[in-house]
């Protein structure tokens, strides 16, 4: 599960139905298995926030440096400017 820095906080309240599509749009998130293979990491999604992604295999490129690990989305469009972008999620080891 991914969040935007820029999330809406908590209210205390149930969320307005346009504070749910803020909240959709400022997240990502699936579960599932993974394997490595040939510099791409190959998730196996079981579940998704994004019904679009179904049942099926993500495979992204990912690169390790030290103790940091750099994965790379696929080509998609930002639903707050509409540009299309390559997102990447970068881990440290601690």
């Amino acid at each position: 599960m991914v969040v935007s820095s820029e999330r809406p906080g908590s209210n205390g309240k149930m969320p307005t139905a346009s504070e749910k599509v803020a909240l959709f749009d400022s997240m990502l998130a699936y579960a599932g298995t993974y394997t490595f293979d040939n510099g791409r990491v190959i998730h196996h999604v079981d579940a998704s926030w994004n019904p679009a992604w179904g049942v099926s295999d993500l495979i992204r490129p990912f690169s390790i440096d030290g103790n940091k690990l750099v994965i790379s989305g696929a080509p998609g469009v930002d639903p707050t400017t509409g540009e299309e972008v390559i997102y990447e999620l970068e881990f440290r080891k601690i």
